[in-house]
């Protein structure tokens, strides 16, 4: 039976924060229309026209005007979905982390968040939402490929595979950007700690894409400029080695996270990797998603090493300042004072270290609490 959006978004729609705030071409048209006044030559100039109003105009929660345009830090909250299994529990976790993250690295959107839970035919039914919903929104949605069907599972697959996920939605064909979170209850579930840094390393990707305006075609078979400013067409090392490393970094900075979780957790990275990819002959860069080689481990301790050398802000004002106008190779030049190959070649020479003086970059924490008897 065909469901309707109103009746699924009463059920699924948690928050809709910046519904009803984007303005949209035709309310902006027909405001503007109202407003003029004709001149005639024996009435006085007192005409007035009011300025165009701005597609991405919205009205921030706290009653103020801001922006929610790809790109621009914002201060609207993300739409939040959730499947019918879901607890709002697990949606304020999610909202927590989310906003943790949005608060050390920029408030970016649009952002739709999806979590999805166990339940197979719930997540069909947030489907249809979704795709109701971005028909509604954008007139050149196209329902035969950006909706689910039996060749593209959008929210079924994560029931069964879990994990998470960021998908962007900035198209050449697509006048709506946005980037969509999907947050599922498995691998990590959220009554897992590790929910909390993977929830982080998500909205880190959205920080990375935010400062990339380059559009796709959708057509994974085309070149487009977003994969080379990632750090290669899936060549997770780059972007998935600073997603990783970055999230771990900020949650070992929160409250009730042991002084040593980074140590440990890099540690963990380090056994898990450098056997592997100090046995093989592929450089860094090159490795795939499909790599025999931990490309994401390896590649946090590659973005550790260079944060070491170069400082953080070097990484993330400097390098995504410059990346979306200078490019991948000349950003990384200009901010880290190597050209990425000699930077890699430095690596690999650092990895290639005993294990010891590896995590030498990271030095243990001692307790100095008096111990009382």
């Amino acid at each position: 039976m065909q469901k309707h959006l109103a009746f699924f978004l009463s059920l699924i729609f948690v928050f809709g924060s910046i519904a009803g705030c984007l303005g949209s071409d035709d309310d902006s048209n027909s405001d503007k229309e109202g407003d003029i006044t004709e001149e005639t030559g024996n009435e006085p100039d007192n005409s007035t026209i009011e300025p165009d109003v701005s597609p991405y105009a919205i009205i921030c929660p706290d009653g103020t005007n801001g922006t929610l345009e790809w790109g621009v830090e914002t201060c609207a909250e993300p739409d939040i979905f959730k499947t019918a299994d879901v607890s709002n529990e697990t949606v304020n976790l999610t909202l927590e982390w989310y906003n943790i993250a949005a608060t050390e690295w920029g408030n970016y959107g649009p952002v739709e968040i999806y979590v999805i839970g166990d339940d197979l035919d719930a997540a069909k039914d947030l489907e249809d939402v979704y795709c109701e919903r971005h028909k509604a929104l954008d007139a050149n949605w196209n329902e035969e490929w950006d909706c689910a069907n039996e060749n593209y599972q959008i929210f079924t697959r994560y029931v069964d595979e879990g994990g998470a996920a960021i998908s962007t939605f900035k198209r050449t064909y697509l006048e709506y950007d946005f980037m969509m979170m999907i947050m599922s209850a498995k691998y990590p579930g959220p009554e897992e700690d590790d929910y909390k840094p993977v929830t982080l390393h998500e909205y880190f990707h959205i920080f990375q894409h935010s400062q990339i305006s380059d559009e796709c075609s959708g057509d994974s078979r085309d070149a487009c400029e977003r994969d080379p400013k990632m750090g290669g067409k899936d060549k997770p090392w780059f972007a998935e080695g600073g997603a990783e490393f970055m999230a771990q970094s900020l949650y070992s900075t929160q409250d009730g996270v042991g002084e040593n979780y980074l140590r440990e957790v890099m540690q963990r990275k380090l056994e898990m990797s450098q056997e592997g990819y100090n046995s093989q002959d592929e450089e860094l860069d090159q490795l795939g998603y499909d790599s025999e080689v931990n490309v994401y481990d390896v590649g946090s301790w590659f973005i550790a090493y260079l944060i070491h050398n170069e400082g953080e802000s070097a990484f993330i004002d400097g390098f995504y300042g410059d990346l979306d106008e200078l490019g991948f190779e000349t950003a990384f030049e200009n901010n880290f004072n190597k050209t990425k190959d000699e930077y890699l070649a430095e690596f690999y020479t650092f990895f290639s270290q005993p294990a010891e003086d590896v995590m030498a970059l990271f030095p243990e924490h001692s307790d100095t609490e008096e111990q009382t008897e």
